[in-house]
């Protein structure tokens, strides 16, 4: 049965908004504020189907990252040099322009730089012979010397990022929901769009709503609205209980990327390994793949050499937007 509304509801709650986002998290967000702040008069409505902006924005590893070297190799071997040099660029300059929004205290940015270690050896000294032309390049684009520096790490060979660092996710998007709230931007929450078409929105209880503009901020979930060569990545993380002495401090990668963990307040976030059942993690569905679980456990065990009897505390996943070459679309 299709839902009805009172006169004060149609009157005061369901006029047609100037700008209507699909998608609450730090693209649909972001979008608000900056809308706002351009066309102060404007009504802007944002709707997100959960409850909190579930998808990725406040379940991750709170990297403030432009990426290790391994990644961009990688990702060289797949879009060309030159994409990833601005890819790298734009990442820099989308977390200076974070920081300067927010202001550091309101995310808990915490500038530790970030370690790349390294367990393969050949792996190792390909990235090590291209830090020379990484570090000059990217000296050309961001007028930064020396991004890129080879060191050790707990016995380890890494290569240290002296521009990056780590954010409070969850904060960050308190935050940032706050400045909507004060802006004067609406939030629905619980709110799942079924369908989008010629302005038009049709919610899962069929009721309709038309807006001025329609902006689709949905990442991994845009495929289920739209049809466009974007896959949901789903991402496993966990995070242990407190651990005495804790030898791991800042942000870290491993393995192109694909493994992540850091300091939190003397617990280890770890997460990622996405790449050993990238087939079954291709999903929009939350929930734990158990190989990829155990193969994190037995890297904290192993490769981390975490003390003996330490536990995990809590473990969730997130679903990430990936395009064939890690691309963004942006686009009417």
């Amino acid at each position: 049965m299709k839902r009805t509304f009172s006169y004060w509801e149609r009157e005061e709650w369901l006029q047609k908004p100037d700008l209507l986002i699909i998608g609450a998290g730090i693209v649909g967000a972001s979008v608000a504020l900056f809308y706002k702040e351009k066309y102060p008069e404007s009504d802007v409505l944002i709707v997100d189907k959960g409850i909190v902006p579930e998808g990725a924005s406040t379940r991750n590893a709170g990297f403030t990252c432009i990426g290790s070297i391994s990644e961009h190799l990688a990702d060289i071997n797949i879009a060309g040099k030159e994409v990833v040099l601005k890819r790298i660029e734009r990442r820099w300059n989308g977390l200076r322009l974070l920081r300067k929004t927010m202001g550091e205290d309101a995310i808990d940015y915490n500038h530790t730089g970030g370690y790349e270690i390294f367990t393969d050896s050949e792996l190792f000294e390909s990235c090590r012979n291209q830090l020379h032309e990484m570090n000059h390049r990217l000296y050309e684009s961001l007028g930064i010397k020396d991004v890129y520096s080879e060191t050790k790490y707990e016995g380890y060979p890494s290569i240290f990022n002296h521009v990056e660092g780590a954010i409070n996710s969850g904060k960050l998007m308190k935050n940032l929901h706050k400045r909507l709230a004060f802006a004067g931007v609406r939030v629905w929450w619980n709110t799942a769009v079924k369908s989008v078409e010629n302005g038009s929105v049709l919610f899962n209880d069929d009721f309709e709503l038309e807006a001025g503009k329609t902006v689709i901020a949905t990442n991994g979930f845009t495929s289920q609205l739209l049809d466009l060569p974007i896959k949901p990545a789903r991402g496993f993380v966990f995070i242990t209980k407190p651990v005495q002495d804790l030898k791991w401090k800042g942000t870290f990668n491993h393995d192109a990327g694909y493994v992540y963990f850091r300091n939190v307040e003397n617990r280890l976030l770890l997460g990622g390994a996405r790449n050993l059942a990238k087939e079954e993690e291709t999903t929009a569905q939350f929930g734990t793949n158990p190989k990829i679980r155990e193969y994190l456990i037995n890297f904290a065990n192993n490769t981390l050499k975490l003390p003996k009897g330490w536990e995990l505390e809590m473990e969730w996943s997130g679903i990430m937007g990936v395009t064939e070459n890690k691309e963004p679309i942006v686009r009417e």
